[in-house]
């Protein structure tokens, strides 16, 4: 495999849609909650987003790469799993290579996120606890992934962090254009779409920890699928499908329940799934309904969908 194969092979481009749909929906929650008309077409709310998307995308690089390099190091990818070549396993990307792409992933994340980080020291703790959150997911003395905390920190990070930290960043400038100086933050949208995100953004986890059952229990990798079993799993990915496309809906509108018929349809067929490789085509699938239900909720909130009964969340 050629060496840009290799690297973008280990940038997992399907998860990547868990870094952007979490920006997109924080700056939709402001237009929608925040009383600011035109703020799409408001230059310090673009460059603010885009700030954040460019942190979100290589703190997501770095925890794929720090992925890459634990599960490695750790033993858990072996020539038993199915799934997705693995770069340091495969001998594609050596150790010390990867250590290096990992320091100049968050390296970018800390630059293209430096202009949102200035806005506030909250900002930039969140900033670096993200980082640090990032790399224990797999590396370091307690990492998350083996004790059966990775679904707590997709959901936390990739979900609620992510959504709720975009649109505080987004109301802390002071957008001119709209003519205040300060927008005020919708919390309780922002949480429970970021919830509603975070749920969706877990079944990629739920369908890849299902198929790397068998391996991660030979070599001690606590996941929730290995600590309950794959029955855990089904119900879990059933859960998270219906309460957060609900958790959007309750934000939204109905826009985004229009995804429901294709989520239970995902769903029965997951649930159908029993050896590894028939896992495989979840972890796609998941990504697509995350990106379609953010396209909706952005869409609903820019053809002034989201109804009046919903803004009692402001």
């Amino acid at each position: 495999m050629s060496t840009f194969r290799a690297w973008f092979s280990a940038c997992r481009p399907k998860t990547l849609v868990a870094a952007v749909a979490p920006i997109a929906l924080g700056g939709a929650v402001v237009v929608a909650y925040a009383g600011a008309a035109g703020l799409w077409m408001d230059q310090v709310f673009i460059l603010t987003l885009l700030s954040c998307l460019g942190f979100a995308l290589c703190v997501q690089v770095a925890c794929n790469f720090a992925n890459d390099l634990g599960d490695s190091c750790k033993g858990a990818d072996t020539a038993a799993r199915v799934g997705p070549r693995r770069a340091v396993s495969a001998g594609d990307i050596s150790p010390a290579a990867m250590r290096r792409g990992i320091w100049i992933a968050c390296l970018l994340a800390l630059f293209l996120g430096a202009p949102v980080a200035a806005l506030s020291p909250w900002l930039l703790l969140a900033g670096l606890l993200a980082i640090a959150c990032a790399l224990a997911y797999t590396l370091g003395p307690f990492p998350l992934a083996y004790r059966g905390l990775g679904d707590v920190f997709v959901v936390g990070c990739f979900g609620v962090q992510a959504t709720v930290l975009t649109a505080w960043a987004v109301c802390m400038p002071g957008l001119r254009d709209c003519g205040c100086n300060k927008l005020p933050m919708p919390w309780a949208p922002a949480l429970l779409a970021g919830l509603g995100l975070g749920l969706l953004a877990d079944n990629i986890l739920v369908a890849n920890n299902a198929r790397d059952y068998e391996t991660d229990l030979a070599v001690g990798k606590r996941t929730t699928v290995v600590r309950f079993g794959r029955g855990f799993a089904r119900n879990l990915h059933g859960f998270n499908s219906v309460f957060g496309l609900a958790c959007l809906g309750h934000v939204f509108g109905w826009a985004p329940m229009a995804l429901l018929p294709l989520a239970i349809w995902q769903h029965l067929a997951f649930r159908k799934a029993t050896q590894p490789a028939e896992f495989l085509p979840f972890l796609g699938r998941a990504a697509g309904l995350m990106l379609l239900a953010t396209l909706l909720c952005v869409t609903a909130t820019c053809l002034g969908w989201v109804p009046a009964d919903t803004l009692w969340m402001r």
